[in-house]
């Protein structure tokens, strides 16, 4: 449909998935990982409101599910609404990290559609081998290498 979005990216990670979904748990620590967020405050009734790196703001809820090692950014305003899903899962020693858009742009956005696709999917990478790359180092802090 006009303005929909839907993008899946796919990474692995050479950590176990809590380590991962205990990095991004706590909504504060998302500007780290996800560049596309300048500023996240907490405006009560569980709602957040957020300032985006491009010029725009918007409300968004989140909901992290330790048990499913699932986190959900759901965008209730904004240049978008839908949400982002974060997943963990074991694989292999390590994790496989998903993560899943569903948005809708709202009007003023229509005509760069194809750039935002393009845009958070570099972006949900990005975010990825961040996330991946702080795992690691933590990782490396409690066991470091014997020489």
């Amino acid at each position: 449909m006009v303005g929909e979005i839907s993008i899946e990216v796919k990474q692995e990670a050479d950590a176990p998935p809590a380590l991962l979904m205990g990095l991004v748990r706590n909504w504060h620590d998302l500007p780290e990982y996800w560049h596309g967020i300048r500023e996240i405050r907490d405006v009560g009734g569980g709602m957040y409101s957020i300032r985006f790196a491009f010029p725009a703001s918007g409300k968004m809820s989140y909901i992290w599910d330790q048990e499913n090692m699932k986190c959900t950014e759901n965008y209730h305003s904004g240049p978008f609404t839908g949400y982002k899903m974060v997943e963990f899962r074991q694989r292999d020693g390590g994790t496989l990290m998903v993560v899943k858009w569903e948005i809708k742009l709202s009007f003023r956005m229509l005509i760069m559609k194809g750039f935002i696709r393009k845009h958070f999917t570099e972006g949900t990478e990005n975010a990825l081998r961040r996330l991946a790359l702080a795992a690691q180092k933590k990782m490396e802090k409690v066991s470091p290498a014997s020489p």
